[in-house]
């Protein structure tokens, strides 16, 4: 396996706990780690997080620079509800949608230019938070219709970008709003 760098959305404790209590109904062990990696559920270190891109350790240095010279405000962020797309090595990623703002695109927009990774373009990439990556599809799907049955849209926001080393996590960077 090799090893990878990914910038991330850092929520705040408050917004943490609400992604939380919005899957609190289901008694399942959730793992966020895709199916690409071998013993995957030791290795899900990464709190709920939104991904801006991500890189091969070998660019380490310029993740560095481009992290570091992001400038952006808090972005608050409105979760509009669950949902089930396909992930990798035929698995499926169950995830909190995330109605579209302004602010995020910028900032994805940003962090695109200088990185230039594809799958991470904006205007393609479809923003979410993942929930769970399981090979099962319906077993994702009664999960996501358990959720929607009380699910309530809530916003969270975020004022910090890490820089991790993955799998397992390992912090490198966090930048502030500037």
């Amino acid at each position: 396996m090799s090893k990878r760098i990914t910038s991330i959305a850092l929520f705040d404790k408050d917004s943490l706990n609400k992604f939380d209590e919005s899957v609190q109904s289901i008694n399942e062990h959730f793992c966020k780690v895709p199916f690409r990696e071998e013993n995957r559920e030791t290795l899900d270190t990464l709190p709920y997080h939104f991904t801006f891109t991500v890189w091969d350790s070998s660019q380490k240095d310029i993740a560095m620079e481009i992290i570091k010279n992001i400038k952006f405000s808090e972005i608050e962020l409105k979760i509009i509800g669950v949902n089930v797309k396909e992930s990798f090595n035929d698995s499926y990623n169950l995830y909190f949608e995330i109605e579209r703002n302004n602010e995020l695109y910028l900032l994805q927009k940003q962090i695109y230019d200088l990185a230039k990774i594809e799958k991470y373009n904006p205007d393609n990439f479809v923003p979410h938070i993942t929930i769970h990556c399981d090979k099962d599809y319906e077993k994702l799907v009664k999960i996501k219709e358990t959720i929607m049955k009380e699910f309530i849209d809530f916003e969270v926001q975020f004022k910090q970008i890490g820089l991790f080393e993955i799998y397992p996590a390992k912090q490198i960077l966090i930048t502030q709003i500037k």
